[in-house]
């Protein structure tokens, strides 16, 4: 019967979960060379009881193995919650190798057309059968980027770690995968890690010849090393920062020459490199007014023009807008002096952010509205005029943003207190 099958998997869930609780206090003992009772003490536990029935660990003996172990917390519930088996992921119905190209171009149409989750079924399933190191990568790059696009940063990272692991692919699609670690670090504000990898995978993909892969390759990295380069400039921005400033657009243009030369050969499917080619115009702007002070009011009135723009034609025309957004509201906070011009601007530039986040699950663009929205409400606290409630949209907002963007867990304990508390909710 079916709820006879359902308590069997439920036991051994619990079974398996035991034994790796288990193996992580084995660990913890030898690596600390401490007794059973030296082990339960640090743990808060009794010596007999380290073990819970369910094999499912309260918070508090997460932690204390962590620290027992010099891991960090993530790195003990990966190990307790991972698959029963490591091994190759099973082939679905009857895929052979043979379906493995129209598998892989089956997905990719379908991350091109937007069905992420059709996508990443079938990159799954050509994963399954792929009959060699570089078909995995493949496989595994497409289902990274279609995690991305549905804001499942945390699986996108996995899976492109995961791509960097596999021996004996070619050396463009390994480089490939690279530069897709390095632009998915830099969205979850890992910049230095970010910075090397992006400016490595310059390095030697110079070497290589210039492939789509290679050249598509190229054109991430550039876009990734630029991005770190031009948000490590700060507000309060000096004449130091300018030689920064001219190698993040030097960067950028990098990236939408090779992006414009790929729109002009992919035909009638130039999604994914227009986007890129489309993002570029207004980061180009930020680093303009940065270079020459000068170009700063006609940066803001064009940025002002882009984040307003509703002509829908355009390719990337949705993450151009908050692209404009970003740089709008960096450059308002540099060169804008009228308080209330500046609070306006940076008004626009929130809602647009806003928007874009909630219509697509960016979480880095509602990163960079939660912050905006945060400097907004305490302005608002200091003048005395009580901040809105949090809704139902930016508690989808402060939760992913939280959950898949690490460095906005600094930000943590604020973003809590000035959005915790919904409106009409239950004391």
């Amino acid at each position: 019967m079916l709820t006879d099958e359902i308590g069997g998997l439920e036991e051994a869930r619990e079974a398996l979960a035991r034994e790796r609780l288990e193996e992580l206090q084995a660990l913890a003992r030898t690596y600390r060379n401490w007794s059973v009772k030296e082990l339960a003490h640090a743990l808060g536990r009794q010596p007999g009881r380290l073990v819970p029935e369910s094999g499912m660990p309260k918070i508090d003996l997460v932690v204390g193995l962590a620290k027992a172990l010099d891991w960090p917390v993530e790195a003990v519930v990966d190990h307790l919650m991972k698959p029963a088996s490591a091994g190759k992921r099973t082939a679905f119905q009857h895929d052979t190798a043979a379906d493995y190209a129209r598998l892989y171009n089956e997905s990719l149409q379908k991350r091109l057309g937007r069905d992420y989750a059709e996508a990443i079924r079938l990159a799954v399933r050509a994963h399954a059968v792929a009959d060699t190191p570089t078909r995995r990568v493949a496989a595994l790059l497409i289902e990274t980027q279609a995690h991305e696009a549905i804001g499942s940063y945390s699986e996108a990272v996995r899976c492109v770690r995961e791509s960097t692991r596999i021996e004996g692919a070619a050396a463009e699609w390994r480089l490939y995968a690279d530069s897709c670690l390095a632009h998915l670090l830099f969205m979850q504000g890992n910049t230095t890690h970010a910075l090397g990898i992006a400016t490595s995978v310059l390095e030697y993909g110079e070497k290589l010849p210039a492939t789509i892969v290679t050249r598509t390759t190229r054109m991430l990295a550039h876009w990734s090393r630029a991005h770190v380069l031009r948000s490590a400039i700060p507000v309060d921005l000096n004449a130091a920062w300018r030689p920064l400033a001219s190698s993040a657009r030097d960067d950028f243009r990098a990236a939408q020459s090779i992006g414009a030369e790929l729109v002009a050969e992919a035909g009638q499917n130039p999604t994914y490199f227009a986007t890129f080619v489309a993002c570029v115009d207004p980061l180009l702007l930020e680093l303009d007014a940065i270079c020459d002070e000068s170009c700063a009011e006609d940066s803001v009135r064009r940025l002002l023009g882009m984040v307003r723009d509703d002509e829908h034609g355009q390719l990337g025309h949705g993450e151009r807008k908050a692209w404009s957004a970003v740089s709008l509201s960096c450059t308002v906070k540099r060169f804008t002096t009228d308080e209330m011009q500046r609070r306006g601007l940076l008004e626009i530039a929130s809602a647009a952010l806003r928007a874009h986040a909630v219509a697509t699950s960016n979480w880095y663009f509602a990163h960079k509205h939660l912050e905006l929205d945060a400097e907004r409400r305490r302005t608002l606290a200091g003048n005395g005029v009580a901040s809105r409630a949090l809704d139902a949209v930016e508690a989808k907002l402060v939760a992913g943003v939280l959950g898949q963007i690490p460095s906005s867990r600094d930000s943590a304990a604020e973003f809590m207190a000035l959005y915790g508390a919904r409106e009409g909710a239950r004391a």
